[in-house]
Formats: C-alpha cells, sequence, structure tokens
C-alpha cells in the first residue's frame, strides 16, 4: 500500500511536468549532456539486434559518448548509480570497498556484466561476480543496460539486469588522448588535502583493414579508512592492455585483445570493525577473441573470454585466492525479412577456484530467441534456454517480451511493454566449497519476473513508468545463526515501480527526473533503499560551456541485522565542462556531498564527504 501511495503521488507530478513543456524545444549541441534515455537511440542488448528504443520492448538505458566524457574523473560507480532501478552498494565508500550491483533489488549474482560481448567474471569471489573496480571510466566508448530479467538470451546470472560495457573505438588515422585529474576523496572530518590522482593516455591508429590501439591507466587515492577510523586506507590501480581489429570488407572481422588490472588496497578489521594494517593484492589478466562472420540476411558470431584473476590478503589470517573463468558462446543471427528475426546458439562456461584443493563447474547452454513484429505496432520477443550445469543437471528458462505502439507521431507517441521471464542461478564456487561458509546441499536458485510499463514521447519530453514483481524459490541466504549459505524456506518477492521524466526547458536548460520504488516479503534488502531517486540539471552556457546540478535522495534502509533502521540521506553534486572551440582540449570540475552531509552508506565504514575532483582531457589528432 505505501509502495502504491508513492507511486500514485509521483505520476501526477511527473506528468505535470511533461505537460507544462511539452512546447519546449532544445539544441541538438544539448544532446547527451545529461542523463537521457532518447528514443531515437540504437540499442542491441535486448535483442541482440540493432534497433531503435522505441522498438525495443524492454527498459533499455544507454549511457552514450557524451556522458562518459562529461564524467570523467569520477568512477564507473558513480556514472551507474545515477539511473533508477540502479544501486551500487559501496560507491560512497573508500576506493578500494567492494562494489554491489543492485538491479531491482536483486545482488550481484543475479547481474550480469560483459565488455564487448563477453562476460566476466572472479569465481573466487562469493557471489561469482566481476569487481568494477578493474575498470577505468577513461576506457569506456559507452555502457548498455538492460534491465529485468534476462537469462533466456544471456545465461546465468542475468536474473535482474545486464550491463555490457563497450570500450573504446578505433577510428581512422592515429589518435591519442591525454588525460589526468586530480582531488581529493575523504570523509566528512578529513583534513581536505589532495589525495586523489587519475592518469590515463590512449594511443590507436586505423587503417583500411588492420586497426589497433594501446591504453594504460592509474588511479591513486590515499584520504579515507576503510572502517570509521583514523588510519588512511590507500588504493592504488594500475590499468594497461592492447586490443588488434582485422577486417576484410564486410564478410569478415575479428577483434581480439588483452587487459591487465593490478590493485593494491589497504583494508580493516571486519570481526570486530576496527582499524587494522591488513593489505589486499589484487592482479586479473583477460584476454578475449572475437571473431564475426557476415552473409547476406545473417551473421555468425564467436565470443571467447578468459580471465584469471589472483587475490592475496594480507591480515591476521592471511590467505590466498587465484580462479579462472573460460567461456566460449557461438551464435547466429539470421533475419528472415522485415517482420522476424533470430538468434540460437550456444555457451560453454568453466569456472574454477582453489577452494579445497581446487574446485570448478562447467555448463553448457543452449538458447534461440525471434523477434517477430505482427504489425507495424505490435511486437513479440521470445526466447528460450536449455541449461546443462555439472553440479545440477538440466534447467529449462524461457522468456516471452510483447510491445504495442498505440499511436507514433512526429511530435509523440505512446507504447506499452510487457515481459514474463524465467532464470536459474547455481550457487558460486565459495557458496558450495569454503570451508567455513559453503554448503554442498544448497540447491540452485530460481527466478521467476514479471513487469508491464509504458513509454510515452511528446515534443522534447520523454516519460516512462514501469511496475516489476520477482519471485525467488528457493532463494540463496547467508545465515546468521549458522555463519553458512543455506536455502530459505519461504520464496523471496521483490516488487516495485521505476518513474523517469527527461526533456528540455527552452533553448539551453535540461531535466532528467528519475525515481525508484522497492519493497520485499521475506527477501533481502539489507542496505538497498525502499525510495531512491535522482534529479539532474543541466544548462547550457554556450556550445563550448554546460554545468549541471545533481542531487540523490537514498532513502532508508535496513541495515546488516535486518531490524537497525538507516537514516535516508540526500547528496548533492555538480559538474562543469569546458570543450575549447579551436583545440581538441576539454577541462572538467566536479564536487560531490556539497553540504558535507554525514550519512551512513555500510554501518561501521566511513563515507565520502565534499570532493572536489578537476581534470583534463586533451586529443592529439
Amino acid at each position: 500500500m505505501k509502495l502504491l501511495t508513492k507511486v500514485l503521488w509521483s505520476l501526477p507530478f511527473s506528468l505535470h511536468l511533461l505537460y507544462a513543456q511539452q512546447n519546449s524545444s532544445a539544441q541538438d549541441s544539448l544532446q547527451g549532456t545529461i542523463i537521457t534515455k532518447q528514443l531515437d537511440e540504437v540499442v542491441v542488448i535486448d535483442s541482440r539486434f540493432p534497433v531503435k528504443s522505441s522498438q525495443s520492448g524492454k527498459p533499455v538505458i544507454k549511457i552514450n559518448p557524451e556522458l562518459l566524457q562529461n564524467s570523467q574523473g569520477l568512477g564507473i560507480s558513480e556514472v551507474l548509480k545515477q539511473f533508477a532501478g540502479i544501486e551500487v552498494l559501496g560507491s560512497q565508500t573508500y576506493a578500494g570497498q567492494n562494489k554491489t550491483v543492485s538491479i531491482r533489488g536483486g545482488r550481484n549474482r543475479q547481474v550480469l556484466i560483459m565488455i564487448d560481448g563477453v562476460r566476466v567474471s572472479d569465481p573466487s569471489r562469493i557471489d561469482n561476480d566481476f569487481n568494477i573496480n578493474f575498470l577505468d571510466l577513461s576506457q569506456i566508448e559507452s555502457i548498455e543496460i538492460l534491465k529485468g530479467a534476462s537469462s533466456t538470451l544471456y545465461g546465468n546470472s542475468a536474473a535482474t539486469g545486464v550491463i555490457n560495457i563497450k570500450t573504446k573505438t578505433i577510428d581512422s588515422g592515429f589518435h591519442a588522448s591525454l588525460q589526468s585529474s586530480v582531488g581529493s576523496q575523504n570523509s566528512q572530518d578529513t583534513k581536505r588535502d589532495l589525495n586523489l590522482f587519475k592518469n590515463s593516455l590512449h594511443l590507436s591508429h586505423g587503417g583500411e583493414k588492420i586497426r589497433a590501439k594501446a591504453y594504460v591507466a592509474q588511479h591513486n587515492a590515499s584520504g579515507m579508512s576503510a572502517v570509521v577510523g583514523t588510519e588512511m586506507d590507500p588504493f592504488t590501480h594500475l590499468n594497461l592492455g592492447t586490443s588488434l581489429e582485422y577486417k576484410i570488407k564486410t564478410k569478415f572481422d575479428v577483434k581480439a585483445g588483452y587487459d591487465h588490472s593490478n590493485i593494491e588496497s589497504d583494508y580493516d578489521n571486519t570481526f570486530p570493525l576496527e582499524d587494522a594494517d591488513f593489505k589486499l593484492y589484487t592482479q586479473m589478466d583477460r584476454l578475449y577473441l572475437n571473431p564475426n562472420y557476415n552473409y547476406k540476411d545473417g551473421g555468425l558470431s564467436l565470443r571467447l573470454g578468459f580471465q584469471k584473476i589472483n587475490r592475496e590478503f594480507q591480515s591476521d589470517f592471511p590467505f590466498q585466492t587465484v580462479s579462472e573463468n573460460i567461456q566460449a558462446e557461438l551464435f547466429n543471427k539470421y533475419v528472415f525479412n522485415d517482420r522476424m528475426y533470430t538468434v540460437i546458439g550456444t555457451l560453454i562456461q568453466k569456472n574454477s577456484a582453489d577452494y579445497q584443493g581446487g574446485k570448478q563447474t562447467n555448463q553448457n547452454d543452449f538458447f534461440g530467441n525471434v523477434v517477430m513484429k505482427f504489425t507495424d505496432q505490435v511486437r513479440v520477443n521470445f526466447g528460450t534456454r536449455w541449461n546443462i550445469h555439472s553440479n545440477y543437471g538440466s534447467h529449462f528458462t524461457y522468456s516471452i517480451n510483447p510491445s504495442m505502439q498505440t499511436f507514433e507521431t512526429d511530435n509523440s507517441s505512446l507504447k506499452f511493454q510487457a515481459a514474463y521471464s524465467t532464470a536459474f542461478i547455481a550457487p558460486s564456487l565459495y557458496q558450495l566449497f569454503d570451508p567455513y561458509s559453503g554448503n554442498i546441499d544448497l540447491k540452485p536458485e530460481e527466478n521467476s519476473s514479471f513487469e508491464i510499463g509504458l513509454v510515452y514521447k511528446l515534443n522534447e519530453w520523454n516519460l516512462s513508468s514501469t511496475y516489476f514483481n520477482r519471485i525467488e524459490s528457493p532463494t540463496l541466504i547467508y545465515d546468521l545463526a549458522t555463519y553458512r549459505y543455506e536455502n530459505a524456506n519461504d520464496k523471496a518477492r521483490y516488487f516495485g515501480a521505476e518513474v523517469t521524466l527527461s526533456g528540455s526547458v527552452g533553448a539551453n536548460f535540461s531535466l532528467d527526473h528519475q525515481m525508484t520504488f522497492t519493497e520485499t516479503r521475506d527477501g533481502d534488502l539489507r542496505y538497498l533503499p525502499n525510495f531512491s531517486s535522482q534529479t539532474r540539471l543541466s544548462y547550457l552556457f554556450s556550445k563550448t560551456w554546460n554545468v549541471s546540478l545533481s542531487t540523490q535522495i537514498i532513502g532508508s534502509r535496513f541495515g546488516l541485522d535486518n531490524t537497525t533502521v538507516l537514516d535516508a540521506y540526500q547528496l548533492i553534486n555538480f559538474s562543469v565542462v569546458h570543450q575549447f572551440d579551436t583545440i581538441p582540449l576539454q577541462l572538467f570540475v566536479h564536487g560531490t556531498n556539497l553540504f558535507n552531509e554525514d550519512y551512513i552508506e555500510i554501518e561501521g565504514y566511513a563515507t565520502r564527504g565534499r570532493n572536489l575532483v578537476a581534470g583534463f582531457r586533451y586529443l592529439f589528432r
């Protein structure tokens, strides 16, 4: 009832803003300067075919290159959490904190992360997820986020969403970019010193057939303690890599690359929570090979990926972990006609980690997906997947996603969309075989998800609203009584709504407003808010100056014991970006938590206070 009341209250407010500005127009130069979901953008993630957002049947977020360029100096977690339905737990703590990516109340194990279409994960981590601290924003071209259950098309770990990160493209000719930023990363009561430094260099050359790039990035931060304390816990990240592309006209192309990340971070004691001189060394080596063969009306693609991750914990109880993730996905896309196109394929995965002398799991998937346009207005996306797991046998998942464009004119359109999907999530190697918390008797988690929503466009304004409902059974939990992973006896239900509104006020002023309401019955929403909102106002002073002001409201949450209520808080941030006309130089300044608000994100852990970061990006052509 509380959720319904909030939704009913928010919709009239959003509709009022939409109606009040229905005759507004915006300059083309404003496109991409704010966080917005343009209906004419091309997205790939919902069907693996490039389609316009207006033809997509699911909520898809496209974070374009302009927005990422204007966010340089920040981190990827700070960019992701600006969108409705997405929370990144740990984004407001010290740099070395593990980040938990949540979509619609889900946890890391239910969100699949891909880099250039290749799955990435660390089988030694609790949720077999990927540490986004490995990613440097300067190397990312764009990001697509598919919200809602997507396991049928993308497999295990895509129960609540998929995040596909596309790295920098290689343009024709020689290009180089140098980027540097300096600032602070302090808690509310820390001395305001310069203790945040980021530098990156990107080189590329594109020829007629062969294109290559190389990059290096460094991130140092030393201004915060992990737990609430006085001892600083420094963080250092070195990221470097290279890639090569080869293309023969339009028939065949292949992309191969290598990426290396090395992280050194201090961390503190957890039991009890206190300052400690502990250290964590993490190294990732990632290889990938992506060949594509195109033929008339279709194409065959192969995605090969390998990640090896070493972690060394130096503490009172030191230990090391080594894990490997190997995958090969082969899929064929075929267009029968302008009304029907399909994807069929197979995925082979092998995860291994050195628990109890070395453990591994294997998965073989077979999947198919078809998109049918019955009319110009009615579209159905339907898929099935058969998963064969080495520990849990066979599982069948499916999804159906109809959408209907009720009307579309040059100035307005209205689309309704819905989806029902099932998902299968196997326990991780840690949850099965860790000598202290593991449980070999765990059953796999199964999800069923339903969502329904609308997308309304009126002149330069977009309004979207989605209701979602997901059931986990049997869900995986960490039992504080036994200190082991268990299956819950009751079904867990997560439900809520998302509302977004974006558009232009006059020629130079833009607004993006997003709200999320999430509730659960017998589920786990610890540290995740029942309500959150993000509002961003952007003003274009001229073609070269852009100023934006944003506010984030995080509602009350349950603490670790699922009983203590953590207070709501609000953060005010600003950004100023200047792009020179005559030289390829961009300057930027970001200010976060301007009022130095004191709040709790994770109990016992320090949070970021008022901080500034400034820098430049220079392009050599």
